[in-house]
């Protein structure tokens, strides 16, 4: 976890009443880059075709040329490609595929918040957490 989102998950944990002001702030080059490293890698491209092997190419500059975009309020989410799988019965299910560059924000985006409300979370809380869930509850309920 990166330093900043160490010192707001402190924040959270110490004052439960503690309002965060400027977030924003925190999308920087390294909360990009780490959620750059915290996505999938082999998950199908978005509707601009971006791999993450072409945005490596440029790892020092996509980052930071994210960051300029956000900060100066330019950046625009782009359409999220719809593709429709089949199911078992012969329907299909939609599925939505949003760019590399939306999923890195997203990310970005999540780290931060989860750094914020994790700490709110019962040890005995398992649903919908990271690196916790129902694997973890199954595991827990059968050493007991």
């Amino acid at each position: 976890m990166q330093t900043s989102l160490r010192v707001i998950a402190t924040k959270a944990k110490q004052n439960k009443n503690y309002k965060f002001g400027n977030l924003y702030g925190l999308l920087n080059k390294d909360a990009l880059y780490q959620a750059f490293k915290d996505i999938n890698k082999n998950s199908a491209t978005g509707i601009d075709k971006e791999t993450t092997r072409e945005f490596v190419k440029n790892l020092d500059a996509n980052p930071e040329e994210l960051v300029e975009e956000l900060k100066g309020k330019r950046y625009k989410a782009k359409l999220v490609k719809r593709v429709y799988i089949p199911k078992g019965n012969g329907k299909t299910r939609p599925l939505g595929l949003p760019t590399l560059r939306d999923k890195i924000i997203q990310k970005a985006v999540a780290n931060i918040l989860e750094a914020i409300y994790e700490q709110d979370f019962l040890k005995c809380s398992y649903g919908y957490r990271p690196n916790v869930g129902a694997q973890k509850l199954l595991e827990t309920l059968q050493m007991n």
